[in-house]
């Protein structure tokens, strides 16, 4: 085996929830600056479209697992997900707002196992 084939990350195939992909240390396209769009454009309702299997179900739980204020729930941190992350370099305004609300997530999106 190669150097460069020992340090392929898994693609995430199937995988839709952020904790999931970075957890298994899948190939992760960086999207995190959205949080910040999304903080920046201050807007009451954001209506996410986008066609199937264009990562919406991925983006939404990026959302959840940085806003979401889990200690209540389970106990478990999600910050060490952004570790590394754009979104840590855009700056305490941003962050301070990482695990700070409720938030309620739902999906009616049937999970495939063993994909």
């Amino acid at each position: 085996m190669g150097e460069n084939e020992e340090r392929k990350k898994p693609l995430p195939v199937g995988q839709s929830f952020f904790d999931r992909v970075i957890e298994d240390g899948a190939y992760y396209v960086d999207k995190t600056l959205f949080i910040k769009a999304l903080l920046d454009r201050n807007a009451t309702v954001t209506l996410l479209t986008r066609p199937r299997r264009f990562g919406k179900t991925l983006n939404q739980t990026m959302l959840k697992c940085f806003f979401e204020d889990t200690a209540p729930l389970n106990g478990k941190d999600t910050r060490a997900l952004f570790n590394g992350l754009k979104i840590e370099d855009a700056g305490d305004r941003y962050l301070g707002h990482q695990g700070k609300y409720p938030v309620i997530f739902l999906s009616l999106k049937v999970e495939q196992r063993g994909v």
